[in-house]
Formats: C-alpha cells, structure tokens, sequence
C-alpha cells in the first residue's frame, strides 16, 4: 500500500465477532498499523451491499463523509483501485460512523491511535468474516434442502432450457458484438506544460457526447493546460451561479462546447443549475469544496476538498466526476497526490482573461481577440460581463475556423 502524506486507509476485510461487526483495516500514517474499527450493523450491510471484494483490488477508505441535508444522511465512499484504474463507490453511514472517523483523522500521530476505545488491535475472537479480499461473502447461509432444490434446477436448465435456444444466443451474440465493435480514434499529441516533451494526451472523439451533439475531447493526459491547435477550450468556474442557465443557453445557440467548473457549495445552492447542464451535454468538473487555497491545506483537507465537491456533483448527475481545476492555479505535490487517488485528471489553463478583475465584457473579448486563441483553454468566471461579451467571443472564434470544444 502506497505511503502518501497523510493517512491512508486500507479495508481489508468485514468481519462479525460476539454479534458485533468490524472493519479490519490497515492505517499508514508513521509506519503501517493492523487495527479492527467496531461500526454499527446498518453501516456495515451498506458497505457490505455495495463491495465485492477480490484479490487484485485495493480498497482505500475515505477519512471523510458527506452530509447530505435533504435525506440527513451521512455518504462515505470507498477507492476501488486496480494498477492505474480507479472507481469510487459511495454508500450511507451512521452519524457515530462519522464521528469515529474524525477522531482518526485528527490523530497526530500513531501512538494517538492506540487510545481510541472503538478500536481493536488484537485478532477477533469467534469471527466470521462478511467479506474479505477473497471475495467471500457470508450474508446468507441458505438450508441445505433449499441448496439441493436450486443445484437440481440449474442442472435441468442446462439439460434441457440450452439446447432449446442456443441457437437464439448465438445469433444475439453475433448481433450485440458487431453492433457495439467502435473504431479507433485518432490520437493527438500535445506538449506537457512542465517539460514541454510531446506525449499521447488526448482522443479526439469521432462519436458524439451521449448526452448531444457537442464537439469535445477526451484527455487521457493527468494534467492539461492546452488543447491540440486547431481546437479551442471556453471553461467556466465559480458556478452554479444565477448566470449558468444564461451561459448554456448561448453555448448552446451556437452548438459549440463548453466546460464548468463548478464550487461544491454553490453545487448545494443551486443543483437545479447543476441539473441544467448536465441535462444539455456540457461537461461538469470539480473546482473544490471552498474555494480554498490547496497548496496551503493539509493532505486530509484537500482530499476532502475534492471528494466533497465531487460527491455533491455526482448525487445530482449520477456521474463520475473526472475533472478538477484547483483554485487559484494553487497546488503542491500532495495536490497532484489526491487528484491522482481519485483517477481525476487536472484541468489548468493558459489563456487567463482576468474577467474577475476588469469587470468590462469589451476587454474580456478584447483579450481573447488579440491573442493566439488556437490550442487555448481560456478562463472565464461566471458573470454577467461575460455573459455580454460570450457571443462576440464565439463568433470570433469561429470566423478563425476553430472548433470549441467540451473537455471530458
């Protein structure tokens, strides 16, 4: 299990001792330490309900949950991780799961941990192990006579119900594989801001956005601040705000791309705007929690930064987010950590408007005029000064024969 700077938690199995449930864990903080987390049983068939474990993936527990204030339930999610793959899965907790939590995360170190009375460190006693990284699973214990009734039917099935229509399988195999077979998009290169070496970093996308006919990209590079020439890239941040509808709907007249950056606050404000663009195609990434600075914030507090931001975004469009922008152009190395935890791919930008800061929707579209627009990700905030000048800005840019594309 990977060491980072801070506390990482790995789920290694769910265990059942003298009728009480435990997480059996594996915390890195100074060193690595083998504890057992007692937690309540409707917290444990949550997890339990949404994990499947096996030998080739790693589990990573977040020291952070939400609070969802409509349901007033508490989300904790859990990294399934395999090599450079990830997926987050989220289930509901108890508030004393939550408060267990917080009293390790802020531990400071190892010897803090030994005094927590909700955990064990000694090896259960009579357990029973609900799920572990075998993928055993030990819910439910049929009787044996109902065993033998369900051993006798498959074997029937197989017998007589296969010969019957295999012919039909075979003829809807054929069907669904050349249906689905897609062919291989180009793929472009694009310069790395750091050492400026070429890479493989973006598929162009011959098929469309399921959700429209939108141009966009799909990056496969972790961090981007251009797109290839040709292609130009109008983000967003700061929303959802009083001005996102306005915005989508001039993106929207012009039939060209867009992506939002949207503040995990205002997401909980404002989800019918969230709901707005993600019902019109437009790509949705994570801006943070706050708003804060993540190169000043600790390991913990940006990793609740991004999943918090993120789980809100996710409630309300049942979609994985998989950008992020960090405020202020803010991050450190245990920025690039978290986000890469996550499977996120961090979106920056090189042409910077300053919207923010000159207020005034002709030198908004002045800037943008007078520059090399071809290959940018340009900047914007959510205001009504850019909702004056976004039209002149589009059409601007078209006039160059640049197509304005969405980031995925």
């Amino acid at each position: 299990m990977s060491v980072y700077n801070g506390k990482m938690l790995e789920l290694v199995a769910i265990e059942k001792s003298n009728e009480k449930v435990y997480l059996h864990m594996n915390l890195s903080i100074e060193t690595e330490v083998e504890f057992f987390l007692e937690i309540d049983h409707d917290t444990a068939k949550n997890l339990i309900d949404q994990l499947m474990f096996d030998q080739n993936h790693k589990f990573r527990l977040s020291l952070h949950t939400t609070l969802d204030p409509a349901k007033n339930q508490y989300m904790g999610s859990i990294t399934k991780t395999y090599t450079d793959k990830s997926e987050r899965i989220y289930f509901a907790c108890s508030e004393d799961f939550e408060n267990h939590l917080a009293f390790i995360r802020n531990i400071q170190n190892i010897n803090d941990l030994y005094t927590l009375p909700f955990l064990s460190f000694k090896p259960l006693e009579k357990k029973t192990e609900l799920q572990n990284k075998a993928g055993v699973s030990m819910r439910f214990k049929l009787p044996m006579k109902w065993v033998r009734v369900a051993i006798t039917s498959i074997i029937f099935f197989i017998l007589f119900g296969y010969t019957n229509n295999a012919y039909l399988h075979s003829d809807s195999i054929s069907r669904t594989t050349f249906a689905n077979a897609e062919a291989k998009t180009p793929e472009v290169i694009i310069k790395n801001k750091k050492d400026e070496t070429t890479s493989p970093t973006a598929n162009l996308e011959k098929e469309h956005s399921i959700h429209s006919s939108l141009p966009f990209i799909k990056l496969n590079d972790f961090s981007i601040y251009k797109v290839p020439t040709g292609y130009v890239s109008l983000t967003f941040d700061d929303g959802p705000s009083k001005y996102t509808e306005r915005i989508v709907d001039i993106l929207k007249k012009y039939k060209v791309g867009g992506t939002f950056f949207f503040i995990g606050v205002n997401v909980n404000k404002y989800p019918d705007y969230v709901r707005y663009v993600h019902s019109n195609g437009y790509s949705i990434g994570s801006h943070s929690m706050n708003h804060l600075e993540m190169s000043k914030l600790s390991y913990e507090k940006q990793e609740s930064e991004l999943q918090q931001s993120s789980m809100a975004i996710e409630a309300i469009t049942n979609e994985k987010v998989t950008l992020f922008r960090p405020p202020y152009e803010a991050l450190n190395e245990q920025t690039k950590e978290v986000v890469a935890q996550y499977h996120d791919k961090m979106i920056l930008w090189n042409k910077d408007t300053e919207d923010w800061k000159t207020r005034n929707a002709e030198k908004i579209y002045n800037y943008i005029h007078s520059t090399k627009a071809s290959g940018s990700i340009i900047l914007l905030h959510e205001s009504q000064p850019v909702i004056d000048a976004l039209p002149k800005i589009i059409e601007d840019l078209q006039r160059q024969s640049l197509k304005i594309i969405s980031l995925q």
